[in-house]
């Protein structure tokens, strides 16, 4: 033996060709391996079996148990790439089992590789139906997955119910999968019978009045969220969000709050609710616009040149809305007249005149987190139809897109497209879409140095140094964000860390540019996603719960800016999804409206309005009666009706199928301030507005997109509170060239077209 061993060395230190890489296996050893990393098992001395059986999967490529085991202690040590190698080994070698192929399915989803993982999946439930662990562990990953199937997750919890009607999961799983699907009655009678067995389960309560809550049964509501209050730890976390939505329900429910209501159930707010200086009426269903699906982008636009503002409206793999504005306060639906009934649905919905014909176009992302898919370009034909030229002007890109903005980055007077990709871990970079005049674009994102391959949700665009060419700027939700300057020559250069506006680093969404002091500059801010237990906690304390909150970069100029939240009344947690801009009260600032919520069906987050005081924003969202509960999504501002003010619409749904609110159009009822109207046609992207009204400096930009991928009036309307005259206004255009205007009349539009 020992010379056997002596010349075994000696092959390996010559190199010899003719041994064989590995001896013959000894199978007294390797059981003895195996039976050492058994006992170490039952013994829960993980490490030392998983080194035995390291040796044993090495030297025994055809040891079925081995490789099993082997790929399971890694999963419990959640070393999940290790399992893969030793559990593919495991179903090559028994592909009749269901172990190791149950959990390489597990452990491919949580590397987040959910599209191999729902295939192998799939597969397991066409073996063996009906088997309880495996159809459980697949509707597990289509209840979690980024883009969860309730609908999916529903059909293996009636399978297990098949064959084990008493199943308490399965059960309870169906009742949750009914909830997301919108079956809110079904899943309320379910919720209850389960309570009757296990009625200190701190989750079922909770749902049960989320699915009264969903309902508008506001009564039963308020008694299940008492439940689900009661079997709580004192100390509990979850308490302040279910005394939330308690309060939100028992002010439904009896029109009061506190009223009778036990102190035990009550929660205490700061003083935080300031009184509006102007209010809103929710006008959607007498205006024909309550669309009700899971809303994303809105976009105004004025289509049909009739001098009136239309709406456009996104949803998640729906048809769009669109809706031509008749002028006497409602609206037509005409989108299947118009060739926009795309039942793909969308996310941004930005307008533009990409093809300089002097009416607004559509671009509409698709897809995000659900995956990778075409966008679409929706040319106005100018007969009140459109068509998707998407695919013959080069930007559909078969991206994971979210966000878009319009913006003319080269000055040539032509709207290009910076569109944010990658959300769902592809690496795909953002695209520059440069405009080639011709109807199609290029991609310049890698040549400009703006091709960012991370997570991004939002971008935007602004000239923050006034040099006179667009800026513009990337938020990843995962990781810091990153501000691109414009160098005039078709490059960018990135100066994140020189101007210091890369936070919020995680949870950042959406964002744009505006001049939140009025004193001549941009400045940015950035809206932030945090949890629901830190929303409500936030509300209670009047503060932030963690360092992921809005951000408002003050400009400093010399290319710098300055956190100024805190002290301006924005460092909360919300959960925004989306924001929006405008000038409310025509005062000459410009307020802030976060459209706020997150995916669970039990969240019930009202949307915020900001007003800007000149040395903070106050919160006066209930006084202007704008704080819609639902998930709100894409806000845009227009003077829908032409009576001098702005009214604002919002898309409101959430992330499952079932969670479905009505789109809001809030009337502005008015206030006692001037202000003037610049109009400078369908072309405007890009050009800036510059006015001086006495001690008033107000800086305009015209672009579409920043924010929830939304479109504001592309008709700028400047708030001039109570003065009463124009010094002067200057139009910067897209190409450089600068015009002056005097004299000019307030309360009224002023049309102008660039002078060649």
């Amino acid at each position: 033996m020992a010379k056997i061993a002596f010349i075994t060395l000696m092959t390996i230190l010559l190199g010899c060709s003719s041994k064989p890489e590995t001896l013959p296996p000894d199978p007294a050893q390797n059981e003895q391996l195996y039976q050492q990393a058994q006992q170490a098992l039952k013994a829960r001395r993980l490490v030392e079996a998983a080194q035995t059986l390291e040796i044993l999967f090495d030297s025994d490529t055809l040891h079925y148990e081995a490789a099993h085991s082997l790929g399971e202690i890694y999963l419990q040590q959640k070393r999940y790439q290790q399992a893969l190698r030793p559990l593919e080994r495991a179903q090559r070698l028994q592909p009749a089992r269901i172990e190791a192929r149950m959990q390489l399915a597990q452990a491919l989803a949580l590397l987040g590789r959910e599209a191999e993982a729902r295939a192998l999946f799939t597969r397991l439930a066409d073996a063996f139906p009906g088997n309880v662990t495996a159809c459980m562990a697949y509707a597990d990953l289509l209840m979690t997955q980024d883009q969860p199937d309730a609908a999916g997750a529903l059909a293996q919890y009636d399978a297990i119910l098949a064959i084990d009607p008493r199943h308490y999961r399965a059960r309870s799983g169906k009742a949750a999968s009914l909830l997301r699907l919108g079956n809110f009655a079904a899943a309320a009678v379910r919720f209850d019978t389960l309570l009757t067995e296990r009625p200190n389960d701190v989750y079922l309560a909770f749902l049960l009045g989320s699915a009264h809550h969903h309902l508008r049964q506001y009564e039963q509501a308020v008694d299940a969220y008492k439940r689900a209050i009661d079997v709580l730890p004192p100390a509990s976390p979850q308490r302040t969000v279910r005394q939330w939505n308690l309060r939100l329900a028992y002010m439904e429910a009896y029109n009061t709050y506190p009223g009778d209501l036990e102190p035990t159930y009550q929660i205490g707010f700061a003083a935080l609710d300031e009184e509006s200086p102007v209010h809103f009426t929710n006008v959607a269903e007498e205006a024909g616009v309550g669309k009700k699906d899971r809303g994303r982008g809105v976009a105004w636009l004025d289509y049909d040149r009739d001098g009136d503002p239309d709406i456009f409206a996104a949803g998640i793999q729906t048809p769009h809305g669109f809706y031509r504005n008749d002028g006497d306060g409602h609206f037509t639906d005409i989108t299947a007249n118009a060739g926009l009934a795309d039942p793909r649905g969308g996310w941004a919905s930005i307008a533009a005149d990409y093809d300089a014909d002097g009416d607004p176009d559509i671009f509409v992302t698709r897809e995000a987190w659900e995956g990778t898919a075409p966008n679409s370009l929706y040319q106005n034909q100018g007969d009140g139809t459109f068509k998707d030229r998407g695919a013959q002007a080069g930007v559909d890109g078969d991206d994971d897109s979210f966000m878009a903005v319009w913006t003319d980055y080269d000055n040539d007077g032509l709207p290009d497209l910076y569109v944010a990709s990658g959300i769902t871990g592809s690496k795909r970079p953002n695209r520059l879409y440069q405009n080639q005049g011709d109807g199609t674009f290029k991609d310049r994102g890698a040549q400009a140095g703006v091709d960012y391959r991370g997570k991004t949700l939002g971008v935007t665009c602004g000239d923050y140094d006034d040099d006179g060419d667009s800026d513009l700027y990337a938020i990843d939700v995962y990781a810091p964000n990153h501000l691109y300057r414009n160098d005039g020559q078709g490059a960018f250069s990135d100066v994140t860390a020189q101007a210091g506006v890369a936070k919020p680093t995680e949870g950042s969404y959406v964002g744009f540019f505006i001049d939140a002091e009025g004193d001549g500059d941009l400045d940015l801010f950035i809206s932030a996603m945090n949890f629901y237990e830190d929303v409500v906690q936030s509300r209670v304390t009047g503060l932030a719960l963690r360092p992921t909150r809005a951000y408002l970069y003050r400009n400093d100029g010399q290319g710098t800016f300055s956190d100024i939240a805190p002290q301006q009344g924005l460092a909360r947690s919300f959960g925004s999804m989306g924001a929006g801009f405008g000038d409310i009260d025509y005062d000459g600032l410009v307020d802030i409206y976060l459209t706020n919520g997150g995916p669970i069906m039990s969240r019930f987050e009202p949307n915020i309005l900001f007003h800007n005081r000149g040395d903070r924003f106050a919160d006066i969202t209930v006084s202007a009666g704008v704080g819609n509960p639902g998930k709100g999504h894409g806000v845009g501002f227009a003077d829908y009706d032409q009576d001098g003010d702005l009214d604002l619409y919002t898309a409101v749904g959430g992330h499952y199928p079932g969670d479905l609110w009505a789109n809001s159009l809030y009337r502005n009822e008015g206030h006692i301030n001037h202000w003037l109207g610049v109009d400078l046609g369908a072309g405007a992207i890009g050009a800036r507005l510059r006015l001086r009204a006495q001690d008033l400096l107000s800086i305009v930009e015209v672009n579409s997109g920043p924010g929830f991928g939304s479109t504001n009036s592309l008709c700028a309307e400047i708030g001039l509170g109570a003065r009463s005259r124009i010094d002067t206004l200057e139009i910067r255009w897209p190409d450089g060239a600068i015009e002056y205007h005097t004299d000019l009349e307030i309360d009224q539009f002023h049309h102008f077209a660039e002078q060649q």
